[in-house]
């Protein structure tokens, strides 16, 4: 490489017309000195020497970049920066191949380097591709262009880039476009970097002519239909919890798609010329950009942490960005939501104003009104349409749009009449609409929240079923719903530090809403319950209004939110003048609206107390059937896998076994001897006579519960399992210590049952939790009967680590013979086989989210034992470390709840000390939760 060789000039423009950045042309021209003073050599070096001078001076300029972007540097500055940096090595490796493989008589190198996809617009964060194309003229390649090629591409790869690289003739490279979409957008944004400049302006102009002007509105459709696709994938919403910063809603993408649905339209290639062009206003114009360079940064932090190309904002990433951020709140999670609301407002801009773009060149259509707000995939062409006029607004192709731009200021409560019209009469808002809304939404001040007019109207629009939740999406995305409503308003852009909810806290309540109106017409039979409880209800308003304020609590960063936002509503059911019936179902199923789930999902529901427990709570049917609706729309709006078919037939026992409590709770109790004397009818009929006396003791001492969790199949497959049991006894040879055990797969499910019976003893429970993680398997749930007769029968559902059911025969069999070893050899020792399983790769680490432990015990819930509940991240052996630590307190363990969930664990045991009482001592309390805490804690540093 000669030392004064010229720079390329493609790099000698960029240095002299950094329009409006000094800082940026001063850290350029640094790095273009450095790069003359350590790249350049007197002779022509060795590869290796070349290498080694091109990774210390990538790692110094790599240095540079990482300071100036915590010192505050732009998101767009900083990917630019780096840019220049790739530009300048790429460059002198130009010209080192080329001096080192071009012929003396070779006058012009039939070769352009050309730079595409985002490193052609200029933008790489500092693990992004670099794609290079190399581009020839049509014909045969000489053996030295091939050469030339070949020897840039090894050096950048053993620099340490990551390379996406193409070889093309003109020609190939327009049917390559032609031929795909993704190639066309990637060499739209191509830029020049080195060699025949005449030739890539010739295949700019071609590009043009050839890939641009013929596909126009073909590209318009794909673009469209491939945003809409992309947004689904990621989550279909801007406020999902965990969003996907390049390609999620409102994301960087969307940002680039608005711009080459611009270019592909109208020729324009920046918000500047949208703006020119009064597609946008200039406001808009600084917001976008402002998300934008946001996002960027964002991104860049990402790659830094985890030191590879990424764009999932994590919950876990997103506290360590906001602290690299310097937010200056006092902990975390506080600093995480102020960072993450940030976030969701910018990308909210970004989307918007994508709407707006598209909205303007390709003429959107919504598919269904009754639909989440995003964009749609069909264009439609403009036809003329009637024009109906209505109270100063135009009606016009189910659009409504304004009159005048004075039409709020003439009438302030238009600005929420007009979304009854929207309700009425099954209309969206044109976007300059919604755009005055949002500017006009400060009218609505205390005097419109306390009106008649505007009670009123608020009133009637949660009134109307199945309608309710496009609206009430219409006044969020316009800003007018958290001005009249600022108890809800304080949710917006709330990240939830909760492991379930996938969405943000305004975003899960208007998607509980639109799951409650889905109800109205669905056609799915396993809603169809649902739906006739939906049908009946008299009242919909307090429904729709619970929901609406049900998780308002959460802003308050109190413990207890459902206390807090039944307060929320009270304030706003006098606001409203609500009646003194609606005022209290509006507290009532705010203050429990967890609690149906809840008693469902811990408590044991075949335990007559716990019906009748909750059945005081409720009180009459009409709350009941209203706290049924509100559960499975608070379910189903937490994510699109948080209400499993198992959690609902949970839900719809405990509200039929309440149902006829709350008619009549005497009848309950009888009804409910009747059924097992019943069940043992049914069972004697459809079994051998000869069982008869195996019947009896069956029913004679297992457990009430039992006969309420099992049907006559059920049962009659259990007492044929206690004769296989029997008979192993009977053999001369057999050790009673070894227990029956039998695998069912249920691959539709899932998971597998194991059943396993046996005598009872205090170390049974923490041994088959020891062997299953010895495999390792996972256990979603475990049911535990123990007989008066002192035998026991314990089915547990457990799954693999890839969460389908266990159908492996060495991990049956290691399991068996692990049980059998532990019950037979003494002081047989779980703890090197676990930890060997902990340290291979079979076990998935522990989830990134630090999912909150909490341990309690509750002697209210059950009249006979105490209630232990542990919430904690799930991890290899710890429903093994509960079970030993509850042994070696000698604490019996009558019944759990075990509930496994998406790396979380929800484990209810029903306990008594040894002498079949309650645990009440509070010396004994503060050892069994100090025990458990230890047991939680005491081995999940050695699982991550």
């Amino acid at each position: 490489m000669l030392k004064n060789a010229p720079k390329s000039e493609a790099l000698k423009t960029r240095a002299n017309v950094a329009t409006n950045a000094p800082k940026r042309i001063s850290h350029l021209e640094k790095v273009l000195a450095h790069a003359e003073k350590k790249l350049a050599v007197n002779k022509t070096p060795t590869s290796s020497e070349l290498l080694a001078l091109y990774k210390r001076f990538l790692k110094i300029e790599e240095h540079r970049l990482r300071l100036k972007h915590y010192a505050g540097g732009g998101g767009r500055e900083i990917a630019r920066l780096r840019v220049n940096l790739i530009d300048v090595i790429l460059q002198h490796l130009v010209t080192y191949a080329v001096d080192l493989e071009k012929p003396a008589n070779v006058a012009m190198l039939p070769l352009a380097v050309v730079a595409i996809g985002g490193y052609g617009r200029g933008e790489l964060n500092p693990y992004s591709d670099i794609d290079i194309l190399f581009l020839r003229p049509k014909g045969q390649a000489p053996k030295y262009i091939t050469n030339i090629i070949e020897k840039i591409l090894y050096l950048l790869w053993d620099v340490g880039f990551k390379v996406g690289h193409a070889t093309r003739t003109l020609p190939e490279a327009y049917a390559q476009a032609n031929g795909d979409m993704i190639s066309k957008t990637a060499l739209l944004e191509s830029r020049y970097l080195a060699g025949d400049a005449t030739l890539y302006q010739r295949f700019k102009v071609e590009f043009v002519a050839q890939c641009v002007v013929p596909f126009r509105e073909v590209y318009l459709q794909w673009r469209v239909e491939n945003q809409k696709e992309r947004h689904e994938k990621f989550g279909g919403t801007v406020f999902v919890q965990e969003p996907n910063v390049k390609s999620g809603c409102g994301g960087l993408r969307d940002y680039q798609n608005l711009l080459w649905v611009s270019y592909f339209k109208a020729g324009l290639t920046s918000p500047a010329e949208l703006v020119a062009q009064k597609i946008i206003p200039e406001t808009d114009r600084r917001h976008l950009e402002k998300a934008y360079d946001f996002l960027l940064r964002v991104r860049t932090e990402l790659h830094y942490l985890t030191q590879r190309s990424s764009d999932a904002l994590t919950i876990y990433l997103q506290g360590q960005v906001a602290n690299k951020f310097d937010y200056p709140e006092k902990n975390v999670i506080a600093r995480s939501e102020a960072f993450m609301r940030d976030y969701y407002q910018h990308t909210r801009t970004i989307f918007r104003i994508g709407e707006l773009v598209l909205e303007h060149f390709v003429g959107i259509e919504e598919e269904a009104p009754k639909t989440r707000g995003g964009l749609l995939a069909l264009l439609r062409r403009k036809k003329p349409a009637r024009i109906e006029k209505l109270d100063g607004f135009i009606i016009k192709a189910g659009k409504l749009n304004h009159e005048s731009r004075e039409i709020f200021g003439q009438d302030h409560f238009r600005l929420i009449r007009v979304f009854q019209y929207a309700q009425q009469r099954n209309l969206t808002f044109s976007l300059e609409l919604a755009q005055l809304i949002r500017r006009r939404v400060r009218l609505v001040d205390r005097t419109f929240q306390y009106s008649r007019v505007a009670r009123e109207t608020f009133i009637a629009i949660l009134s109307r079923k199945g309608e309710v939740g496009r609206i009430l999406r219409m006044m969020h995305e316009t800003e007018f719903l958290g001005r009249y409503m600022p108890e809800f308003g304080v949710l917006t852009c709330l990240v939830q530090h909760e492991f379930f909810h996938r969405y943000t806290a305004d975003e899960h309540t208007l998607v509980c809403i639109e799951k409650l109106d889905e109800l109205i017409d669905t056609k799915e039979e396993k809603f169809r319950d649902y739906q006739a409880l939906f049908q009946k209800l008299e009242d919909p308003f307090v429904l729709y209004l619970a929901l609406l304020l049900h998780d308002t609590g959460k802003a308050s960063a109190k413990r207890n939110h459902a206390e807090t936002g039944a307060i929320n509503a009270a304030r706003v059911a006098a606001r409203l003048q609500l009646t003194s019936e609606r005022r209290k179902e509006l507290i009532f199923l705010i203050d429990n609206h967890m609690v149906l789930s809840e008693v469902a999902q811990r408590r044991n529901i075949e335990d007559e107390s716990t019906i009748a427990g909750f059945a005081e709570i409720v009180k009459n049917q009409n709350n009941l059937d209203a706290l049924m609706l509100l559960t499975l729309a608070d379910g189903q709006g937490t994510s699109d896998q948080g209400w499993s078919d198992w959690k609902e037939s949970l839900v719809w026992r405990v509200y039929r076994s309440t149902s006829h409590y709350l008619a009549d709770g005497v009848a309950f109790y009888e009804e409910r001897r009747a059924e097992r004397a019943t069940l043992q009818e049914t069972v004697a009929k459809k079994m051998a006579k000869d069982f008869g006396a195996e019947i009896e003791a069956h029913f004679q001492f297992m457990p009430e519960h039992y006969f309420q969790a099992f049907d006559a199949a059920e049962i009659i497959g259990h007492i044929r399992f206690f004769r296989e049991l029997f008979t192993d006894f009977a053999k001369s040879d057999a050790d009673s210590r070894l227990p029956r055990i039998r695998w069912i797969a249920r691959p539709e499910q899932g998971h597998s049952e194991v059943w396993i019976c046996t005598w009872d003893r205090s170390d049974l429970l923490w041994q088959i939790a020891g062997s299953f993680a010895v495999v390792p398997l996972n256990i979603l749930s475990a049911d535990i009967f123990t007989r008066q007769d002192n035998l026991v029968l314990d089915v547990f559902r457990v799954c693999d680590t890839r969460f389908n059911a266990v159908t492996y025969d060495k991990e049956i069999a290691r399991v068996d013979k692990t049980l059998a070893q532990s019950l037979t050899i003494e002081d047989f020792d779980f703890t090197p086989l676990i930890a060997r399983t902990r340290k291979s790769k079979i076990y998935p680490a522990a989830h990134e989210f630090d999912f909150p432990t909490r341990i309690r015990v509750n002697n209210e819930s059950n009249p006979h034992h105490s209630v232990v509940e542990v919430q904690c991240p799930d991890r290899l052996g710890l429903l093994y470390d509960l079970l030993r630590a509850l042994s070696d307190l000698e604490i019996n363990i009558f019944t759990s709840r075990i509930t496994t969930e998406k790396g979380a664990a929800i484990d209810t045991f029903y306990v008594s000390n040894q002498k079949g009482e309650k645990i009440t001592d509070l010396s004994a309390l503060n050892h069994l939760i100090k025990a458990l805490t230890n047991a939680v804690t005491q081995n999940r540093e050695s699982n991550t």
